[in-house]
C-alpha cells in the first residue's frame, strides 16, 4: 500500500481529513481517535500504549494492519 492510499484508508475509517499521518500532529489525532474506540484495549493488547506505536510511522503500520485484517 502506498502513503497515499495508507492515507486514504485512515482518512476513511477516521473521518479526519487533511492532516499528514506520517507528521507528529496526524500521530496525535490518530492515537486520540484510538483511545476513544471501543477495540483500544484489543488493539494495544492492554491497557498501556505499547512503544512500538509511539512513532507515526508505526502507528499507521499496525493500525492499518489492524483494520484491514
Amino acid at each position: 500500500m502506498t502513503l497515499f492510499e495508507q492515507q486514504r484508508f485512515l482518512e476513511g475509517i477516521t473521518h479526519i481529513k487533511d492532516v499528514d499521518f506520517m507528521s507528529w500532529q496526524g500521530w496525535e489525532l490518530l492515537m486520540s481517535w484510538v483511545r476513544q474506540q471501543a477495540w483500544r484495549v484489543d488493539f494495544f493488547g492492554g491497557e498501556k500504549i505499547p512503544s512500538r506505536l509511539l512513532y507515526p510511522k508505526s502507528l499507521t503500520s499496525e493500525l492499518i494492519g489492524y483494520m484491514a485484517g
